[in-house]
């Protein structure tokens, strides 16, 4: 028996993708909104890294260019060479940690690097994050984060005690360029680092819609280089949700392909955004089709 789209439960997920990564979504979403499709009614929206931040401003019903004063305020901030080095460092994390027999010894491994790293104080990063200062968080948000001392994947949600803009700060705290966020006592890391998406961490739902920000291999999209391991091991999540939920998972176009984009490249925002904006106008009727039936 079908369900009728008042009883479906729906979850969102946000992927990973620095700078690239906030500025398609915030495109992509805010190019569904302009097709009459909003996502933030979801019963969850899940977010990691990049995700995290759009998904806390899409479940507050907040304008996702809000998102922007993030990264100026980053472009500001950091140099923009050092932002390349850490676009590179993550996807070298990200590889380790997919090739990894035991992920949880390469993200402790990770972890403790990213402590030891010389990057911006605490106080200073978590300023990046000052749009969400004030925001109350949504009762449909969660985001993921790292334990850098366990290389357990944290889940936080509005019950977790842990303040949004933390939560989110810790969420894209990419190692060797940021620093960790200290919450209850213990240090955290960009959740991103394993899964770029970490699909799996979102409750049981009828419906299941991600944005990767990331090629997906078993999804047709040609995937290079160190990308592959990471790829592997979300399409094999998203192969497991699949069997017990309808689920829809949406990449950049081959155009916007990140492969050979240095993800932190704040220059190149505007560029993601309008195509992120184009990618909704063609996806938009798959999405809501899935969405509502």
């Amino acid at each position: 028996m079908t369900e009728s789209p008042e009883t479906l439960t729906r979850a969102l997920v946000l992927g990973g993708g620095g700078a690239f990564g906030i500025a398609w979504q915030s495109g992509f979403l805010t190019g569904l909104r302009d097709q009459g499709i909003s996502l933030s009614a979801a019963d969850v929206i899940l977010g990691t890294s990049a995700g995290s931040l759009v998904g806390a401003l899409l479940a507050a019903d907040r304008d996702l260019t809000d998102a922007f004063a993030s990264l100026s305020a980053l472009g500001q901030s950091v140099a923009a060479d050092s932002l390349a080095a850490g676009s590179q460092a993550l996807m070298e994390a990200m590889q380790q940690a997919g090739l990894d027999t035991d992920p949880r010894t390469a993200l402790t491994a990770i972890g403790r690097m990213a402590r030891e790293a010389r990057t911006l104080d605490e106080e200073t990063f978590l300023g990046l994050f000052d749009v969400l200062a004030d925001t109350p968080w949504p009762a449909n948000f969660r985001c993921t984060a790292i334990d850098t001392d366990s290389g357990e994947l944290t889940v936080w949600g509005p019950d977790s005690g842990v303040p949004l803009q933390h939560a989110v700060a810790a969420s894209c705290a990419v190692p060797a360029i940021f620093p960790t966020v200290t919450a209850h006592g213990r240090h955290y890391m960009d959740g991103g680092i394993l899964s770029h998406l970490n699909a799996a961490a979102a409750p049981a739902t009828d419906v299941l819609i991600a944005l990767s920000c990331f090629p997906l291999a078993g999804r047709g999209a040609p995937v290079k280089g160190g990308m592959a391991a990471t790829a592997a091991v979300v399409d094999a999540e998203l192969d497991r949700l699949s069997r017990t939920r309808r689920v829809l998972a949406i990449a950049p176009d081959p155009a916007a392909d990140p492969n050979e984009t240095n993800m932190m490249d704040i220059g190149a925002a505007q560029q993601a955004t309008q195509a992120g904006a184009l990618q909704a106008a063609r996806e938009h009727q798959r999405i809501k089709d899935t969405w509502n039936r």
